[in-house]
Protein backbone atom coordinates (compact mmCIF):
# COMPACT_ATOMS: atom_id res chain seq x y z
CA UNK A 1 0.00 0.00 0.00
CA UNK A 2 1.25 3.45 -0.65
CA UNK A 3 0.42 6.76 -1.29
CA UNK A 4 2.49 7.38 -4.24
CA UNK A 5 1.22 6.98 -7.70
CA UNK A 6 4.53 7.67 -9.61
CA UNK A 7 5.44 5.25 -11.97
CA UNK A 8 8.88 4.54 -10.01
CA UNK A 9 7.81 3.61 -7.21
CA UNK A 10 5.47 1.11 -8.62
CA UNK A 11 8.69 -0.32 -10.66
CA UNK A 12 10.60 -0.94 -7.80
CA UNK A 13 7.43 -2.95 -5.77
CA UNK A 14 7.05 -5.36 -9.05
CA UNK A 15 11.62 -5.45 -8.74
CA UNK A 16 11.22 -6.68 -5.23
CA UNK A 17 8.16 -9.19 -6.32
CA UNK A 18 5.34 -7.49 -5.22
CA UNK A 19 1.79 -9.08 -6.32
CA UNK A 20 -0.20 -5.90 -6.34
CA UNK A 21 0.55 -2.05 -5.83
CA UNK A 22 -2.57 -0.18 -4.06
CA UNK A 23 -3.01 2.93 -3.84
CA UNK A 24 -4.57 4.94 -0.86
CA UNK A 25 -6.83 5.57 -0.04
CA UNK A 26 -8.08 2.06 0.39
CA UNK A 27 -11.45 0.11 0.59
CA UNK A 28 -11.66 -2.90 3.01
CA UNK A 29 -13.37 -4.91 0.63
CA UNK A 30 -10.09 -4.35 -1.75
CA UNK A 31 -7.68 -5.20 1.23
CA UNK A 32 -9.47 -8.34 2.18
CA UNK A 33 -9.51 -9.89 -1.63
CA UNK A 34 -5.75 -8.90 -1.95
CA UNK A 35 -5.03 -11.07 1.19
CA UNK A 36 -7.59 -13.72 0.29
CA UNK A 37 -5.55 -13.98 -3.09
CA UNK A 38 -2.33 -14.17 -1.07
CA UNK A 39 -3.06 -17.20 0.87
CA UNK A 40 -4.74 -18.76 -1.75
CA UNK A 41 -1.27 -18.24 -3.75
CA UNK A 42 0.33 -19.86 -0.67
CA UNK A 43 -1.47 -22.32 -0.37
CA UNK A 44 -1.17 -23.00 -4.02
CA UNK A 45 2.56 -23.09 -3.65
CA UNK A 46 2.43 -25.67 -0.26
CA UNK A 47 0.42 -27.82 -2.71
CA UNK A 48 3.08 -27.97 -5.48
CA UNK A 49 5.92 -28.34 -3.27
CA UNK A 50 4.58 -31.67 -2.10
CA UNK A 51 3.30 -32.69 -5.32
CA UNK A 52 7.22 -32.62 -5.80
CA UNK A 53 7.93 -34.16 -3.09
CA UNK A 54 5.89 -37.06 -4.20
CA UNK A 55 6.47 -37.63 -7.24
CA UNK A 56 10.17 -37.93 -6.10
CA UNK A 57 9.78 -40.27 -3.27
CA UNK A 58 7.22 -42.45 -5.32
CA UNK A 59 9.88 -42.20 -8.40
CA UNK A 60 12.31 -43.23 -5.97
CA UNK A 61 10.86 -46.11 -4.59
CA UNK A 62 9.56 -48.06 -7.40
CA UNK A 63 12.27 -47.39 -9.65
CA UNK A 64 14.40 -50.12 -10.68
CA UNK A 65 17.77 -49.44 -9.10
CA UNK A 66 19.44 -49.18 -12.54
CA UNK A 67 17.59 -45.81 -13.81
CA UNK A 68 16.84 -45.01 -10.11
CA UNK A 69 18.27 -41.24 -10.15
CA UNK A 70 20.99 -40.75 -7.57
CA UNK A 71 19.69 -37.07 -6.75
CA UNK A 72 16.96 -38.41 -5.40
CA UNK A 73 18.80 -39.30 -2.14
CA UNK A 74 19.73 -35.83 -2.06
CA UNK A 75 16.32 -34.72 -0.54
CA UNK A 76 17.36 -32.48 2.86
CA UNK A 77 18.74 -34.86 5.63
CA UNK A 78 18.88 -34.36 9.49
CA UNK A 79 15.10 -33.62 9.47
CA UNK A 80 12.81 -37.16 10.37
CA UNK A 81 11.67 -39.31 7.66
CA UNK A 82 9.08 -41.97 8.31
CA UNK A 83 7.49 -45.04 5.83
CA UNK A 84 4.55 -46.22 6.72
CA UNK A 85 3.37 -49.42 4.98
CA UNK A 86 -0.14 -50.79 5.16
CA UNK A 87 -0.17 -54.11 4.34
CA UNK A 88 -3.47 -56.41 3.54
CA UNK A 89 -3.02 -60.28 3.95
CA UNK A 90 -6.17 -60.69 2.63
CA UNK A 91 -5.74 -63.51 -0.20
CA UNK A 92 -9.18 -64.06 -0.72
CA UNK A 93 -9.45 -61.42 -3.27
CA UNK A 94 -6.71 -61.06 -5.87
CA UNK A 95 -7.58 -57.18 -5.94
CA UNK A 96 -7.46 -56.08 -1.69
CA UNK A 97 -3.95 -54.27 -2.36
CA UNK A 98 -6.03 -52.14 -4.65
CA UNK A 99 -9.39 -52.56 -2.90
CA UNK A 100 -7.57 -50.91 -0.33
CA UNK A 101 -5.37 -48.59 -1.69
CA UNK A 102 -8.35 -47.15 -3.48
CA UNK A 103 -10.88 -46.96 -0.09
CA UNK A 104 -8.34 -45.66 2.03
CA UNK A 105 -6.98 -43.11 -0.35
CA UNK A 106 -9.10 -40.37 -0.58
CA UNK A 107 -9.75 -40.28 3.07
CA UNK A 108 -6.35 -40.37 3.85
CA UNK A 109 -5.48 -37.66 1.36
CA UNK A 110 -7.34 -35.51 2.44
CA UNK A 111 -6.72 -35.73 6.15
CA UNK A 112 -2.89 -35.43 5.68
CA UNK A 113 -3.61 -32.42 3.60
CA UNK A 114 -5.14 -30.84 6.28
CA UNK A 115 -2.54 -32.23 8.62
CA UNK A 116 0.15 -30.70 6.81
CA UNK A 117 2.28 -27.43 7.70
CA UNK A 118 4.47 -25.40 5.35
CA UNK A 119 7.11 -27.63 7.04
CA UNK A 120 5.60 -30.96 6.47
CA UNK A 121 5.51 -32.91 3.24
CA UNK A 122 3.68 -36.49 2.84
CA UNK A 123 3.60 -39.00 -0.54
CA UNK A 124 0.80 -40.89 -0.56
CA UNK A 125 1.67 -43.99 -3.15
CA UNK A 126 1.43 -47.56 -4.01
CA UNK A 127 4.42 -49.81 -4.17
CA UNK A 128 4.96 -52.45 -6.76
CA UNK A 129 4.69 -55.24 -4.25
CA UNK A 130 1.17 -53.67 -3.82
CA UNK A 131 1.77 -52.15 -0.78
CA UNK A 132 0.07 -48.59 0.21
CA UNK A 133 3.09 -46.73 1.40
CA UNK A 134 3.05 -43.24 3.31
CA UNK A 135 6.40 -41.24 3.16
CA UNK A 136 6.26 -38.71 5.92
CA UNK A 137 8.83 -36.04 6.35
CA UNK A 138 7.95 -33.86 9.47
CA UNK A 139 8.93 -33.28 12.89
CA UNK A 140 8.43 -36.23 15.55
CA UNK A 141 5.61 -34.52 17.31
CA UNK A 142 3.56 -34.00 14.33
CA UNK A 143 4.65 -37.46 13.09
CA UNK A 144 2.86 -38.72 16.13
CA UNK A 145 0.11 -37.63 15.39
CA UNK A 146 -0.32 -39.40 12.52
CA UNK A 147 0.38 -41.99 14.38
CA UNK A 148 -2.30 -41.34 16.14
CA UNK A 149 -5.04 -40.42 13.78
CA UNK A 150 -3.96 -43.72 12.32
CA UNK A 151 -4.49 -46.22 15.42
CA UNK A 152 -7.91 -43.95 16.41
CA UNK A 153 -10.70 -46.94 16.12
CA UNK A 154 -12.45 -46.34 13.37
CA UNK A 155 -10.91 -43.30 12.00
CA UNK A 156 -9.96 -45.44 8.92
CA UNK A 157 -12.52 -48.69 8.69
CA UNK A 158 -10.06 -50.83 6.36
CA UNK A 159 -7.14 -50.19 8.76
CA UNK A 160 -8.76 -53.13 10.96
CA UNK A 161 -7.69 -55.65 8.90
CA UNK A 162 -4.54 -54.07 7.94
CA UNK A 163 -0.92 -54.75 9.31
CA UNK A 164 0.91 -51.49 9.47
CA UNK A 165 4.83 -51.44 9.40
CA UNK A 166 6.63 -48.04 9.49
CA UNK A 167 10.25 -47.11 9.14
CA UNK A 168 11.95 -44.05 10.37
CA UNK A 169 15.44 -42.25 9.68
CA UNK A 170 17.16 -39.37 10.35
CA UNK A 171 20.13 -39.47 7.74
CA UNK A 172 17.49 -38.42 5.15
CA UNK A 173 15.83 -40.55 2.64
CA UNK A 174 18.63 -43.37 1.53
CA UNK A 175 18.39 -44.48 5.14
CA UNK A 176 15.04 -44.93 4.62
CA UNK A 177 15.05 -46.62 1.05
CA UNK A 178 17.01 -49.42 2.72
CA UNK A 179 14.54 -49.91 5.44
CA UNK A 180 11.61 -50.28 3.10
CA UNK A 181 13.32 -52.92 0.77
CA UNK A 182 14.31 -55.08 4.05
CA UNK A 183 10.18 -54.50 4.71
CA UNK A 184 9.24 -55.29 1.40
CA UNK A 185 11.56 -58.33 1.44
CA UNK A 186 10.24 -59.75 4.77
CA UNK A 187 6.36 -59.59 4.04
CA UNK A 188 5.46 -62.64 5.29
CA UNK A 189 7.06 -61.78 8.67
CA UNK A 190 3.56 -59.56 9.15
CA UNK A 191 1.94 -62.62 10.11
CA UNK A 192 3.21 -61.94 13.91
CA UNK A 193 2.12 -58.64 14.04
CA UNK A 194 -1.36 -57.21 15.32
CA UNK A 195 -3.53 -55.56 13.03
CA UNK A 196 -4.79 -52.05 12.88
CA UNK A 197 -1.68 -51.01 15.27
CA UNK A 198 2.10 -49.38 13.99
CA UNK A 199 4.43 -51.57 14.24
CA UNK A 200 8.32 -50.53 13.50
CA UNK A 201 11.07 -52.07 12.07
CA UNK A 202 12.66 -52.77 14.90
CA UNK A 203 9.88 -55.62 16.09
CA UNK A 204 11.20 -57.56 12.68
CA UNK A 205 14.66 -57.86 13.73
CA UNK A 206 13.90 -58.94 17.11
CA UNK A 207 11.09 -61.77 15.47
CA UNK A 208 14.15 -62.69 13.03
CA UNK A 209 16.65 -63.50 15.69
CA UNK A 210 13.92 -66.51 16.21
CA UNK A 211 14.76 -70.07 14.93
CA UNK A 212 13.19 -70.47 11.59
CA UNK A 213 11.07 -67.19 12.26
CA UNK A 214 11.30 -66.00 8.80
CA UNK A 215 11.01 -69.65 6.94
CA UNK A 216 7.82 -70.21 9.02
CA UNK A 217 6.13 -67.20 8.06
CA UNK A 218 7.26 -67.75 4.58
CA UNK A 219 5.63 -71.32 4.49
CA UNK A 220 2.35 -70.18 5.96
CA UNK A 221 2.08 -67.79 3.22
CA UNK A 222 3.03 -69.92 1.03
CA UNK A 223 0.13 -72.70 2.31
CA UNK A 224 -2.53 -69.57 2.24
CA UNK A 225 -1.73 -68.79 -1.55
CA UNK A 226 -1.77 -72.48 -2.51
CA UNK A 227 -5.20 -73.14 -0.36
CA UNK A 228 -6.43 -69.89 -2.34
CA UNK A 229 -5.32 -71.52 -5.61
CA UNK A 230 -7.00 -74.53 -4.98
CA UNK A 231 -3.53 -76.08 -5.74
CA UNK A 232 -3.64 -79.63 -3.17
CA UNK A 233 0.23 -80.84 -4.10
CA UNK A 234 1.82 -77.48 -3.34
CA UNK A 235 -0.47 -76.74 -0.28
CA UNK A 236 0.53 -80.08 1.00
CA UNK A 237 4.51 -79.90 0.70
CA UNK A 238 4.32 -76.55 2.25
CA UNK A 239 1.99 -78.65 4.89
CA UNK A 240 4.81 -81.34 5.22
CA UNK A 241 7.62 -78.60 5.55
CA UNK A 242 5.62 -76.92 7.71
CA UNK A 243 5.20 -79.87 10.20
CA UNK A 244 8.57 -80.63 9.86
CA UNK A 245 10.19 -77.11 10.81
CA UNK A 246 12.14 -76.77 14.09
CA UNK A 247 10.93 -73.89 16.15
CA UNK A 248 7.34 -73.94 14.59
CA UNK A 249 5.55 -74.85 17.84
CA UNK A 250 7.43 -72.16 19.99
CA UNK A 251 6.85 -69.65 17.32
CA UNK A 252 3.32 -70.30 16.54
CA UNK A 253 2.45 -70.80 20.95
CA UNK A 254 4.40 -66.98 20.85
CA UNK A 255 2.51 -65.20 18.27
CA UNK A 256 -0.88 -67.33 18.49
CA UNK A 257 -3.17 -64.26 18.22
CA UNK A 258 -2.00 -62.30 15.35
CA UNK A 259 -0.98 -65.26 13.46
CA UNK A 260 -4.94 -66.85 13.34
CA UNK A 261 -6.19 -63.41 13.20
CA UNK A 262 -4.37 -63.37 9.78
CA UNK A 263 -4.85 -66.52 9.08
CA UNK A 264 -8.39 -66.33 9.82
CA UNK A 265 -8.88 -64.18 6.50
CA UNK A 266 -7.95 -66.86 4.24
CA UNK A 267 -8.54 -70.21 5.86
CA UNK A 268 -11.40 -71.63 7.85
CA UNK A 269 -9.83 -72.66 10.83
CA UNK A 270 -11.36 -73.34 14.73
CA UNK A 271 -8.50 -71.96 16.80
CA UNK A 272 -9.12 -71.36 20.42
CA UNK A 273 -6.15 -72.50 21.70
CA UNK A 274 -2.06 -71.99 20.69
CA UNK A 275 -2.15 -76.09 20.22
CA UNK A 276 0.02 -76.48 17.38
CA UNK A 277 -0.45 -79.94 17.13
CA UNK A 278 -4.31 -79.30 16.45
CA UNK A 279 -3.50 -76.54 14.39
CA UNK A 280 -1.50 -78.84 11.81
CA UNK A 281 -4.22 -81.38 12.08
CA UNK A 282 -6.82 -79.29 11.21
CA UNK A 283 -4.61 -77.99 8.20
CA UNK A 284 -4.09 -81.50 7.49
CA UNK A 285 -7.98 -81.83 7.23
CA UNK A 286 -8.31 -79.23 4.57
CA UNK A 287 -5.52 -81.17 2.50
CA UNK A 288 -7.95 -83.81 2.28
CA UNK A 289 -11.02 -81.62 1.33
CA UNK A 290 -9.24 -79.77 -0.92
CA UNK A 291 -8.44 -83.47 -2.47
CA UNK A 292 -12.04 -84.67 -2.65
CA UNK A 293 -13.39 -81.28 -3.63
CA UNK A 294 -10.90 -81.70 -6.65
CA UNK A 295 -11.60 -84.98 -7.61
CA UNK A 296 -15.34 -84.08 -8.07
CA UNK A 297 -14.83 -82.59 -11.65
CA UNK A 298 -16.81 -83.32 -14.47
CA UNK A 299 -16.40 -86.95 -15.48
CA UNK A 300 -14.84 -85.95 -19.36
CA UNK A 301 -12.62 -82.79 -18.15
CA UNK A 302 -9.83 -84.92 -19.72
CA UNK A 303 -11.55 -85.04 -22.74
CA UNK A 304 -12.15 -81.39 -22.92
CA UNK A 305 -8.15 -80.68 -22.56
CA UNK A 306 -7.36 -83.25 -25.05
CA UNK A 307 -9.89 -81.29 -27.26
CA UNK A 308 -9.02 -78.14 -26.38
CA UNK A 309 -5.38 -78.62 -27.22
CA UNK A 310 -5.77 -79.77 -30.66
CA UNK A 311 -7.66 -77.05 -31.19
CA UNK A 312 -5.58 -74.39 -29.77
CA UNK A 313 -2.35 -76.17 -29.64
CA UNK A 314 -0.89 -73.33 -31.83
CA UNK A 315 -1.42 -70.79 -29.18
CA UNK A 316 -0.37 -70.62 -25.15
CA UNK A 317 -1.13 -74.16 -24.45
CA UNK A 318 1.01 -74.29 -21.38
CA UNK A 319 0.20 -76.30 -18.23
CA UNK A 320 -0.15 -72.70 -16.41
CA UNK A 321 -2.55 -71.50 -19.12
CA UNK A 322 -4.37 -75.12 -18.98
CA UNK A 323 -4.85 -74.53 -15.63
CA UNK A 324 -6.55 -71.27 -15.52
CA UNK A 325 -8.62 -72.19 -18.64
CA UNK A 326 -10.52 -75.01 -16.77
CA UNK A 327 -9.85 -73.72 -13.50
CA UNK A 328 -8.01 -76.14 -11.98
CA UNK A 329 -4.27 -76.32 -10.22
CA UNK A 330 -1.56 -76.69 -13.08
CA UNK A 331 0.03 -79.30 -10.60
CA UNK A 332 -2.99 -81.43 -9.98
CA UNK A 333 -4.29 -80.94 -13.64
CA UNK A 334 -0.99 -82.29 -14.70
CA UNK A 335 -1.05 -84.82 -12.12
CA UNK A 336 -4.59 -86.33 -12.75
CA UNK A 337 -3.81 -86.01 -16.84
CA UNK A 338 -1.32 -88.70 -16.56
CA UNK A 339 -2.99 -90.73 -14.09
CA UNK A 340 -6.03 -90.75 -16.88
CA UNK A 341 -3.93 -90.85 -20.32
CA UNK A 342 -0.89 -92.20 -19.05
CA UNK A 343 1.19 -89.48 -20.98
CA UNK A 344 2.41 -86.19 -19.45
CA UNK A 345 0.40 -83.29 -19.99
CA UNK A 346 3.34 -81.09 -21.85
CA UNK A 347 4.27 -84.86 -24.35
CA UNK A 348 0.83 -84.48 -25.62
CA UNK A 349 0.61 -81.03 -26.11
CA UNK A 350 4.15 -82.06 -28.24
CA UNK A 351 2.85 -84.76 -29.98
CA UNK A 352 -0.11 -82.89 -30.83
CA UNK A 353 2.31 -80.31 -32.51
CA UNK A 354 4.05 -82.30 -34.32
CA UNK A 355 1.46 -84.17 -35.82
CA UNK A 356 0.25 -80.80 -36.93
CA UNK A 357 3.72 -79.93 -38.23
CA UNK A 358 3.71 -82.91 -40.41
CA UNK A 359 0.47 -82.46 -41.88
CA UNK A 360 1.31 -78.98 -42.77
CA UNK A 361 4.40 -80.51 -44.22
CA UNK A 362 2.58 -82.75 -46.44
CA UNK A 363 0.24 -80.41 -47.23
CA UNK A 364 2.64 -78.32 -48.97
CA UNK A 365 6.09 -79.72 -48.77
CA UNK A 366 7.72 -76.80 -49.81
CA UNK A 367 6.83 -74.57 -47.07
CA UNK A 368 9.92 -72.69 -45.01
CA UNK A 369 10.85 -74.82 -41.40
CA UNK A 370 10.02 -71.40 -39.56
CA UNK A 371 7.01 -71.06 -41.01
CA UNK A 372 5.40 -74.41 -40.14
CA UNK A 373 7.22 -73.97 -36.39
CA UNK A 374 5.31 -70.54 -36.07
CA UNK A 375 2.18 -72.26 -37.12
CA UNK A 376 2.13 -74.96 -34.68
CA UNK A 377 3.26 -72.64 -31.79
CA UNK A 378 6.91 -72.61 -31.79
CA UNK A 379 8.51 -69.01 -31.54
CA UNK A 380 12.00 -70.61 -32.10
CA UNK A 381 12.91 -72.65 -34.78
CA UNK A 382 15.34 -74.42 -33.16
CA UNK A 383 13.55 -75.52 -29.98
CA UNK A 384 11.30 -76.76 -32.74
CA UNK A 385 13.48 -79.33 -34.83
CA UNK A 386 14.47 -80.42 -31.57
CA UNK A 387 11.08 -81.42 -30.55
CA UNK A 388 10.60 -82.65 -33.71
CA UNK A 389 14.00 -84.72 -34.01
CA UNK A 390 12.86 -86.57 -30.73
CA UNK A 391 9.51 -87.44 -31.67
CA UNK A 392 9.98 -89.06 -35.36
CA UNK A 393 13.75 -89.13 -35.54
CA UNK A 394 14.14 -87.55 -38.43
CA UNK A 395 15.03 -83.55 -38.41
CA UNK A 396 11.83 -81.45 -40.41
CA UNK A 397 14.06 -81.10 -43.02
CA UNK A 398 14.45 -84.82 -43.70
CA UNK A 399 10.74 -85.14 -43.37
CA UNK A 400 10.78 -83.08 -46.45
CA UNK A 401 13.12 -84.87 -48.49
CA UNK A 402 11.11 -87.92 -47.81
CA UNK A 403 7.94 -86.41 -48.92
CA UNK A 404 9.88 -84.95 -51.96
CA UNK A 405 10.85 -88.24 -53.02
CA UNK A 406 7.76 -90.12 -52.74
CA UNK A 407 3.87 -89.88 -53.78
CA UNK A 408 2.68 -90.58 -50.08
CA UNK A 409 4.13 -88.98 -46.81
CA UNK A 410 5.40 -90.94 -44.46
CA UNK A 411 2.52 -91.06 -40.99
Amino acid sequence: MSGFSEFKFAQNAISLGVKNYLLKPLESDAIQQILLDAQSTVRQKHIDSNHLFELQVSHLFNSPETTRSSSLFDLPSEQLYTAIHFYESDFTSQTSSDSLYKSMLPELRQWLSLWRSPEDYFALFCLQSGLLCLVLRASPTRTRRVFNHLSKPGMLHPLQDTSILYCQSTQGISELFDQNTFLQEHLPMALYMQKGIPHAIEEFHLILQKQNAFPFSQTLDKIMQAYVEKDVIRYQKYLEKLRNMDGGKELFAEFFSPIIDNLSQTLELDCSTPDYADFCRQLHRQSKNMYENAAIIQPNIIEQVKNYIEINYANDVSIISLGETFSLAPTYLSKIFHEKVGTKLIDYVMEVRIQNAKRLMTENPDILIKNVALLVGYYSTRHFKDIFLKQTGMLPSEFQKVLKGKPQAPT
